[in-house]
Protein backbone atom coordinates (compact mmCIF):
# COMPACT_ATOMS: atom_id res chain seq x y z
CA UNK A 1 0.00 0.00 0.00
CA UNK A 2 1.21 3.56 -0.74
CA UNK A 3 1.84 6.21 1.89
CA UNK A 4 -0.95 8.47 0.57
CA UNK A 5 -3.72 6.30 2.02
CA UNK A 6 -2.07 6.10 5.40
CA UNK A 7 -1.52 9.89 5.37
CA UNK A 8 -5.17 10.53 4.53
CA UNK A 9 -6.24 8.32 7.41
CA UNK A 10 -4.09 10.29 9.85
CA UNK A 11 -5.65 13.57 8.68
CA UNK A 12 -9.19 12.22 9.04
CA UNK A 13 -8.40 10.81 12.47
CA UNK A 14 -7.60 14.31 13.73
CA UNK A 15 -10.34 16.32 12.02
CA UNK A 16 -13.45 14.23 11.29
CA UNK A 17 -16.17 13.40 13.81
CA UNK A 18 -17.06 9.76 14.50
CA UNK A 19 -19.52 8.26 12.01
CA UNK A 20 -23.15 8.41 13.07
CA UNK A 21 -26.14 6.15 12.46
CA UNK A 22 -29.62 5.61 13.86
CA UNK A 23 -30.08 5.18 17.59
CA UNK A 24 -30.76 1.44 17.42
CA UNK A 25 -28.30 -1.39 16.87
CA UNK A 26 -27.72 -1.98 13.18
CA UNK A 27 -26.17 -4.93 11.40
CA UNK A 28 -25.08 -4.04 7.88
CA UNK A 29 -24.06 -6.92 5.63
CA UNK A 30 -23.70 -4.74 2.55
CA UNK A 31 -20.02 -4.14 1.75
CA UNK A 32 -20.98 -1.07 -0.29
CA UNK A 33 -22.28 0.92 2.71
CA UNK A 34 -20.63 2.20 5.85
CA UNK A 35 -21.76 3.83 9.13
CA UNK A 36 -20.29 7.16 8.01
CA UNK A 37 -22.82 7.36 5.21
CA UNK A 38 -25.81 7.63 7.55
CA UNK A 39 -26.88 10.53 9.73
CA UNK A 40 -27.81 10.66 13.40
CA UNK A 41 -27.25 12.13 16.84
CA UNK A 42 -23.50 12.36 17.44
CA UNK A 43 -24.03 12.34 21.23
CA UNK A 44 -24.96 8.66 21.04
CA UNK A 45 -22.27 6.14 22.01
CA UNK A 46 -21.69 3.54 19.30
CA UNK A 47 -19.39 0.62 18.63
CA UNK A 48 -18.36 -0.15 15.05
CA UNK A 49 -17.19 -3.61 14.02
CA UNK A 50 -16.18 -4.95 10.63
CA UNK A 51 -15.43 -8.46 9.47
CA UNK A 52 -14.04 -9.57 6.12
CA UNK A 53 -12.56 -12.55 4.34
CA UNK A 54 -10.15 -11.67 1.53
CA UNK A 55 -8.35 -13.93 -0.92
CA UNK A 56 -4.69 -12.92 -1.25
CA UNK A 57 -1.60 -14.19 -3.05
CA UNK A 58 0.63 -14.11 0.03
CA UNK A 59 -1.12 -14.10 3.45
CA UNK A 60 2.13 -13.33 5.31
CA UNK A 61 2.89 -10.30 3.14
CA UNK A 62 -0.69 -9.06 3.53
CA UNK A 63 -0.47 -9.56 7.30
CA UNK A 64 2.66 -7.39 7.43
CA UNK A 65 0.95 -4.69 5.35
CA UNK A 66 -2.08 -4.69 7.62
CA UNK A 67 0.06 -4.44 10.74
CA UNK A 68 1.94 -1.45 9.30
CA UNK A 69 -1.23 0.30 8.12
CA UNK A 70 -2.92 -0.24 11.49
CA UNK A 71 -0.03 1.22 13.47
CA UNK A 72 0.39 4.16 11.07
CA UNK A 73 -3.33 4.95 11.48
CA UNK A 74 -3.01 5.17 15.27
CA UNK A 75 -4.45 1.72 15.93
CA UNK A 76 -3.03 -1.55 17.21
CA UNK A 77 -3.08 -5.27 16.42
CA UNK A 78 -5.10 -6.95 19.16
CA UNK A 79 -4.32 -10.48 17.97
CA UNK A 80 -2.79 -12.18 14.96
CA UNK A 81 -3.13 -15.85 14.04
CA UNK A 82 -2.13 -17.97 11.06
CA UNK A 83 -5.07 -16.97 8.89
CA UNK A 84 -6.91 -14.51 11.11
CA UNK A 85 -6.24 -10.99 12.40
CA UNK A 86 -8.02 -8.75 14.87
CA UNK A 87 -7.27 -5.06 14.41
CA UNK A 88 -8.30 -1.99 16.41
CA UNK A 89 -8.45 1.40 14.71
CA UNK A 90 -9.76 4.79 15.88
CA UNK A 91 -13.54 4.85 15.41
CA UNK A 92 -13.45 8.07 13.38
CA UNK A 93 -11.50 6.38 10.57
CA UNK A 94 -13.25 2.99 10.72
CA UNK A 95 -15.09 3.26 7.39
CA UNK A 96 -12.06 4.46 5.41
CA UNK A 97 -9.76 1.90 6.97
CA UNK A 98 -12.21 -0.94 6.34
CA UNK A 99 -12.32 0.06 2.65
CA UNK A 100 -8.53 -0.22 2.55
CA UNK A 101 -8.69 -3.71 4.08
CA UNK A 102 -11.14 -4.78 1.38
CA UNK A 103 -8.84 -3.40 -1.33
CA UNK A 104 -6.01 -5.77 -0.37
CA UNK A 105 -7.56 -8.84 -2.00
CA UNK A 106 -10.61 -10.42 -3.53
CA UNK A 107 -13.49 -10.04 -1.07
CA UNK A 108 -15.12 -13.37 -0.14
CA UNK A 109 -17.40 -11.79 2.45
CA UNK A 110 -17.74 -8.45 4.18
CA UNK A 111 -19.89 -7.34 7.10
CA UNK A 112 -20.26 -4.11 9.04
CA UNK A 113 -22.01 -3.88 12.40
CA UNK A 114 -22.97 -0.75 14.30
CA UNK A 115 -24.10 -1.19 17.87
CA UNK A 116 -25.62 1.61 19.95
CA UNK A 117 -24.51 1.22 23.58
CA UNK A 118 -25.72 4.60 24.88
CA UNK A 119 -28.31 3.14 27.26
CA UNK A 120 -26.02 0.36 28.48
CA UNK A 121 -23.23 2.88 29.17
CA UNK A 122 -25.62 5.23 30.99
CA UNK A 123 -26.92 2.35 33.12
CA UNK A 124 -23.39 1.49 34.25
CA UNK A 125 -22.72 5.14 35.10
CA UNK A 126 -25.94 5.37 37.14
CA UNK A 127 -25.08 2.21 39.07
CA UNK A 128 -21.54 3.47 39.66
CA UNK A 129 -22.73 6.86 40.95
CA UNK A 130 -25.26 5.19 43.26
CA UNK A 131 -22.67 2.77 44.65
CA UNK A 132 -20.13 5.54 45.27
CA UNK A 133 -22.72 7.76 46.95
CA UNK A 134 -23.92 4.90 49.17
CA UNK A 135 -20.34 4.03 50.15
CA UNK A 136 -19.67 7.67 51.08
CA UNK A 137 -22.73 7.71 53.35
CA UNK A 138 -21.57 4.49 55.00
CA UNK A 139 -18.16 6.01 55.75
CA UNK A 140 -19.96 8.87 57.53
CA UNK A 141 -22.02 6.35 59.54
CA UNK A 142 -18.86 4.40 60.36
CA UNK A 143 -17.22 7.49 61.89
CA UNK A 144 -20.27 8.09 64.10
CA UNK A 145 -20.88 4.48 65.15
CA UNK A 146 -19.50 3.11 68.42
CA UNK A 147 -21.32 -0.25 68.35
CA UNK A 148 -18.83 -3.02 67.35
CA UNK A 149 -21.52 -5.14 65.66
CA UNK A 150 -22.85 -2.18 63.71
CA UNK A 151 -19.34 -1.16 62.67
CA UNK A 152 -18.59 -4.69 61.46
CA UNK A 153 -21.80 -4.73 59.43
CA UNK A 154 -20.99 -1.32 57.89
CA UNK A 155 -17.46 -2.44 57.02
CA UNK A 156 -18.78 -5.56 55.29
CA UNK A 157 -21.13 -3.45 53.20
CA UNK A 158 -18.35 -0.98 52.37
CA UNK A 159 -16.23 -3.92 51.23
CA UNK A 160 -19.04 -5.24 49.03
CA UNK A 161 -19.66 -1.81 47.51
CA UNK A 162 -15.94 -1.31 46.89
CA UNK A 163 -15.82 -4.54 44.88
CA UNK A 164 -18.91 -3.47 42.94
CA UNK A 165 -17.42 -0.03 42.23
CA UNK A 166 -14.17 -1.51 40.93
CA UNK A 167 -16.10 -3.89 38.70
CA UNK A 168 -18.28 -1.09 37.32
CA UNK A 169 -15.19 1.03 36.65
CA UNK A 170 -13.69 -1.92 34.78
CA UNK A 171 -16.87 -2.31 32.72
CA UNK A 172 -16.74 1.43 31.94
CA UNK A 173 -13.12 1.14 30.79
CA UNK A 174 -13.97 -1.84 28.53
CA UNK A 175 -16.89 -0.01 26.97
CA UNK A 176 -14.97 3.26 26.48
CA UNK A 177 -12.15 1.34 24.79
CA UNK A 178 -14.56 -0.42 22.42
CA UNK A 179 -16.24 2.89 21.57
CA UNK A 180 -12.93 4.65 20.88
CA UNK A 181 -11.33 1.84 18.86
CA UNK A 182 -13.35 -0.10 16.30
CA UNK A 183 -12.66 -3.79 15.78
CA UNK A 184 -11.88 -5.16 12.33
CA UNK A 185 -11.39 -8.90 11.94
CA UNK A 186 -9.76 -10.16 8.77
CA UNK A 187 -9.61 -13.72 7.51
CA UNK A 188 -6.67 -14.13 5.11
CA UNK A 189 -7.49 -16.75 2.50
CA UNK A 190 -4.61 -17.95 0.28
CA UNK A 191 -5.45 -17.92 -3.42
CA UNK A 192 -4.14 -21.47 -3.75
CA UNK A 193 -5.78 -23.56 -1.01
CA UNK A 194 -5.60 -27.18 0.06
CA UNK A 195 -8.07 -29.93 -0.69
CA UNK A 196 -10.74 -28.47 1.58
CA UNK A 197 -11.64 -24.83 2.18
CA UNK A 198 -14.45 -22.96 3.92
CA UNK A 199 -16.01 -22.44 0.52
CA UNK A 200 -16.70 -26.18 0.43
CA UNK A 201 -18.87 -26.07 3.56
CA UNK A 202 -22.51 -26.45 2.39
CA UNK A 203 -24.03 -24.58 5.37
CA UNK A 204 -23.51 -20.80 5.00
CA UNK A 205 -23.67 -19.97 8.70
CA UNK A 206 -20.95 -22.52 9.51
CA UNK A 207 -18.81 -21.45 6.53
CA UNK A 208 -18.87 -17.82 7.69
CA UNK A 209 -18.31 -18.42 11.42
CA UNK A 210 -16.11 -15.71 12.88
CA UNK A 211 -14.90 -16.11 16.50
CA UNK A 212 -15.51 -12.41 17.18
CA UNK A 213 -18.64 -11.81 15.14
CA UNK A 214 -22.12 -13.22 15.87
CA UNK A 215 -23.31 -15.97 13.52
CA UNK A 216 -26.71 -14.29 13.13
CA UNK A 217 -27.92 -10.71 12.91
CA UNK A 218 -30.46 -10.99 15.74
CA UNK A 219 -31.40 -13.29 18.57
CA UNK A 220 -34.99 -14.46 18.17
CA UNK A 221 -35.50 -15.50 21.77
CA UNK A 222 -35.51 -13.97 25.22
CA UNK A 223 -32.07 -14.40 26.78
CA UNK A 224 -31.79 -14.46 30.56
CA UNK A 225 -28.08 -14.63 31.39
CA UNK A 226 -25.95 -12.86 33.98
CA UNK A 227 -22.27 -13.25 32.98
CA UNK A 228 -21.11 -11.58 36.18
CA UNK A 229 -19.65 -8.22 37.21
CA UNK A 230 -16.45 -8.81 35.22
CA UNK A 231 -18.31 -8.60 31.91
CA UNK A 232 -19.58 -5.52 30.14
CA UNK A 233 -22.86 -6.33 28.35
CA UNK A 234 -22.98 -4.36 25.10
CA UNK A 235 -26.30 -5.54 23.71
CA UNK A 236 -29.28 -7.61 24.73
CA UNK A 237 -31.93 -6.74 22.16
CA UNK A 238 -30.41 -7.42 18.72
CA UNK A 239 -27.85 -10.04 19.72
CA UNK A 240 -26.53 -10.85 23.18
CA UNK A 241 -22.95 -9.60 23.39
CA UNK A 242 -20.73 -9.44 26.49
CA UNK A 243 -16.98 -9.05 26.90
CA UNK A 244 -14.51 -8.93 29.79
CA UNK A 245 -11.16 -7.18 30.19
CA UNK A 246 -9.25 -10.31 29.08
CA UNK A 247 -10.96 -10.33 25.69
CA UNK A 248 -13.30 -13.22 26.50
CA UNK A 249 -16.48 -12.67 24.53
CA UNK A 250 -19.95 -14.24 24.68
CA UNK A 251 -22.26 -14.01 21.66
CA UNK A 252 -25.80 -15.33 21.27
CA UNK A 253 -27.71 -14.95 17.99
CA UNK A 254 -30.13 -16.81 15.75
CA UNK A 255 -29.90 -18.28 12.23
CA UNK A 256 -32.39 -20.22 10.16
CA UNK A 257 -32.60 -23.95 10.88
CA UNK A 258 -32.10 -24.85 7.24
CA UNK A 259 -32.01 -27.69 6.40
CA UNK A 260 -34.25 -28.54 9.33
CA UNK A 261 -32.19 -30.50 11.83
CA UNK A 262 -31.95 -31.24 15.53
CA UNK A 263 -29.06 -30.35 17.82
CA UNK A 264 -27.21 -33.62 17.16
CA UNK A 265 -27.34 -33.07 13.38
CA UNK A 266 -25.79 -29.61 13.70
CA UNK A 267 -23.23 -30.76 16.26
CA UNK A 268 -22.05 -33.46 13.84
CA UNK A 269 -21.94 -30.86 11.05
CA UNK A 270 -19.78 -28.56 13.19
CA UNK A 271 -17.36 -31.39 14.04
CA UNK A 272 -17.07 -32.59 10.45
CA UNK A 273 -16.72 -29.23 8.72
CA UNK A 274 -14.57 -27.37 11.29
CA UNK A 275 -12.13 -30.18 12.15
CA UNK A 276 -9.80 -29.43 9.18
CA UNK A 277 -9.27 -25.86 10.39
CA UNK A 278 -8.53 -26.45 14.10
CA UNK A 279 -5.90 -28.35 16.09
CA UNK A 280 -8.41 -29.74 18.60
CA UNK A 281 -12.15 -30.31 18.33
CA UNK A 282 -14.11 -31.59 21.33
CA UNK A 283 -17.84 -32.30 21.36
CA UNK A 284 -19.68 -30.62 24.22
CA UNK A 285 -23.13 -31.71 25.43
CA UNK A 286 -24.41 -28.88 27.62
CA UNK A 287 -27.65 -27.15 28.52
CA UNK A 288 -29.01 -23.63 28.36
CA UNK A 289 -31.60 -23.59 31.11
CA UNK A 290 -34.00 -26.39 30.26
CA UNK A 291 -32.89 -26.58 26.61
CA UNK A 292 -30.20 -28.82 25.14
CA UNK A 293 -27.06 -26.96 24.05
CA UNK A 294 -24.87 -29.11 21.79
CA UNK A 295 -21.66 -27.87 20.31
CA UNK A 296 -17.91 -28.03 19.90
CA UNK A 297 -14.93 -26.58 21.73
CA UNK A 298 -12.13 -25.62 19.34
CA UNK A 299 -8.43 -24.82 19.70
CA UNK A 300 -6.74 -23.03 16.80
CA UNK A 301 -3.55 -24.23 15.10
CA UNK A 302 -1.50 -21.16 15.96
CA UNK A 303 1.65 -20.97 18.05
CA UNK A 304 -0.37 -18.95 20.55
CA UNK A 305 -3.77 -20.53 19.94
CA UNK A 306 -7.19 -19.12 20.71
CA UNK A 307 -10.12 -21.04 22.14
CA UNK A 308 -13.58 -20.98 20.60
CA UNK A 309 -16.88 -22.62 21.51
CA UNK A 310 -19.82 -22.88 19.12
CA UNK A 311 -23.08 -24.42 20.34
CA UNK A 312 -26.60 -24.72 18.97
CA UNK A 313 -30.04 -24.78 20.54
CA UNK A 314 -32.49 -26.17 17.98
CA UNK A 315 -35.83 -24.37 18.30
CA UNK A 316 -38.15 -25.28 15.45
CA UNK A 317 -37.25 -23.22 12.39
CA UNK A 318 -34.66 -21.30 14.39
CA UNK A 319 -31.16 -22.21 15.51
CA UNK A 320 -29.88 -20.21 18.45
CA UNK A 321 -26.09 -20.01 18.18
CA UNK A 322 -24.08 -19.62 21.38
CA UNK A 323 -20.41 -18.62 20.98
CA UNK A 324 -17.51 -18.02 23.36
CA UNK A 325 -14.11 -16.71 22.29
CA UNK A 326 -10.91 -16.39 24.30
CA UNK A 327 -7.51 -15.28 22.97
CA UNK A 328 -5.99 -17.67 25.52
CA UNK A 329 -6.46 -21.39 24.84
CA UNK A 330 -6.04 -22.14 28.56
CA UNK A 331 -9.02 -19.99 29.55
CA UNK A 332 -11.50 -22.23 31.43
CA UNK A 333 -14.95 -22.14 29.84
CA UNK A 334 -16.50 -24.34 32.53
CA UNK A 335 -17.75 -21.38 34.65
CA UNK A 336 -19.49 -19.96 31.57
CA UNK A 337 -21.02 -23.33 30.74
CA UNK A 338 -22.42 -23.33 34.28
CA UNK A 339 -23.89 -19.88 33.69
CA UNK A 340 -25.65 -21.18 30.56
CA UNK A 341 -27.15 -24.04 32.59
CA UNK A 342 -28.47 -21.50 35.10
CA UNK A 343 -29.75 -19.15 32.40
CA UNK A 344 -32.80 -19.20 30.18
CA UNK A 345 -33.33 -19.05 26.43
CA UNK A 346 -36.90 -19.07 25.20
Amino acid sequence: MGDSRADSLEMKSADEPAPAVSSEAVEDDSPGESPAETGGDETRKRIYNGSAGIVVEDPEETRTSLETLTLDAGGYVESSYSDYMELRVPAEIFSDFFDIVLSLGKVEFSRVETRDVTDAFADIQRRLATAEETRSRLYVLLEKSTDPKERAQILREIGRLTEEIESLKQQTAIMESRIAFSRITVQLIPRIQGDYSRGDIPFPWIASLDPLYPAGEKVKARVSLDPGMGFAVFSKNSVFMAEDSNGVQILISTVSNNPLGDGEFWQRALVYHLSPFYAKVNQMNLSFGEKELLGVELISKDRKPFKYFVGVVADGRNLHIVEIFSPNDEEPFKPLYKLFAEGELK
